[in-house]
């Protein structure tokens, strides 16, 4: 027993050469610098351990794409002797990384996939369980702004047969949207990954007054491609608390939403590149309240983008009436220009006694 624990133990340092050539190899193939504190090898089962391990931003002075404290990488030396390269594990602890789009429309996320088409190889590769545990995600998005901040990440990938399956769930994250009062986020998610994307099947996420059931694809290979479909159950008053925090007005009820969002790679008339956003879908409230105000069957249409906000083709049961009525708030996000916000609304075989009693006029009731 203390033969084996010595021998399982025994770390051997890989030494600079090889450790330069490991950052080398890895700079050219992420077209980013990625720098290793330092490699050992624990002999007896083939695991390899890189500790302070680095991938650099956009730049040098950048907030780096990805740190870790320590990554312990297990593979069975006799697998190469049949030409295959089999990571037992990967684990992974105490990780951050950082993903931002600028206002130039580049983005720090690094070339994961290789270029161009790959020729056969008589060698195969296979990972069989990743773990990453204590991690951090965030992402800033310097055009609209808005980002997220994903604390206590952990990560979990494995091939228990012909594909790669995995879930991932964070605590305790922060989502800030332009100038509106950050909320907290959680998420529990499942997925599958098929190549360069990340298929989600389900992906439970909580917000402060919002609980949403998500699924949809991320393409790591075209990044920041994105489609998840969403459906949401709104909490109206806290929407109200968060959205329009210096305003004195009331909202009740609770709400539906239906829909997608998206994100990817837009092309603008300049000729640059942004992070191209659009939400839309339709919703629902069986009794909504403004104030004293109440609208039943309240339903609609929503679609937002860097640019506008809009809802259309909306309706609502109001006092015994039929109310029908549009929203526009444009333009978003232009220098120097004030967003200005219309509503328009028309109100058919009003109930004017129910009305006037919701009114309470002093000394009058229309028949």
């Amino acid at each position: 027993i203390l033969a084996v624990t010595f021998v399982t133990t025994v770390w051997a340092d890989l030494g600079p050469a090889l450790k330069k050539q490991a950052e080398e190899q890895a700079t050219r193939y992420l077209e980013r610098q990625l720098r290793i504190g330092s490699m050992h090898v624990r002999l007896w089962d083939g695991s390899y351990i890189f500790e302070d391990l680095t991938i650099d931003g956009l730049k040098p002075e950048s907030i780096p794409f990805f740190t870790a404290k320590r990554i312990v990488l297990s593979m069975p030396w006799n697998m190469l002797f049949n030409r295959r390269i089999v990571f037992d594990t990967i684990e992974l602890t105490d990780w951050q990384m950082h993903v931002e789009a600028l206002r130039d429309g580049s983005q720090s996320f690094p070339k994961l996939m290789p270029k161009g088409p790959r020729g056969r190889s008589s060698w195969t590769t296979t990972l069989r369980y990743v773990h990453a545990g204590r991690g951090m995600f965030t992402y800033e998005d310097h055009n609209t702004p808005w980002g997220i901040v994903a604390r206590n990440l952990d990560v979990t990938v494995a091939r228990p047969g012909s594909e790669y399956v995995g879930q991932a769930s964070f605590s305790d994250g922060l989502t800030t949207m332009q100038g509106y009062v950050p909320f907290r986020t959680d998420m529990t998610s499942t997925f599958k990954i098929d190549g360069g994307r990340v298929l989600f099947d389900r992906i439970n996420l909580k917000t402060e007054g919002t609980e949403s059931v998500l699924n949809g694809d991320v393409n790591l290979s075209y990044w920041p491609e994105l489609m998840l479909q969403v459906k949401s159950a709104i909490d109206l008053p806290k929407m109200r608390e968060l959205f329009f925090a210096g305003d004195t007005f009331r909202l009740s009820g609770k709400s539906q939403f239906t829909g997608t969002f998206h994100l990817f790679k837009e092309p603008l008339p300049d000729g640059r590149t942004r992070t191209g956003r659009e939400l839309k879908g339709d919703f629902f409230s069986t009794t909504a309240g403004v104030n004293d105000l109440r609208f039943q069957d309240l339903r609609g249409m929503v679609r937002w983008t860097p640019e506008v906000l809009r809802v259309s083709e909306a309706a609502t049961k109001m006092y015994g009436g039929d109310a029908r009525f549009s929203y526009l708030m444009a333009p978003l996000n232009a220098p120097g220009v004030t967003p200005t916000a219309s509503f328009d609304a028309s109100w058919d075989n009003v109930d004017l006694t129910e009305f006037t009693n919701f009114l309470e006029t002093d000394g009058i009731r229309l028949a």
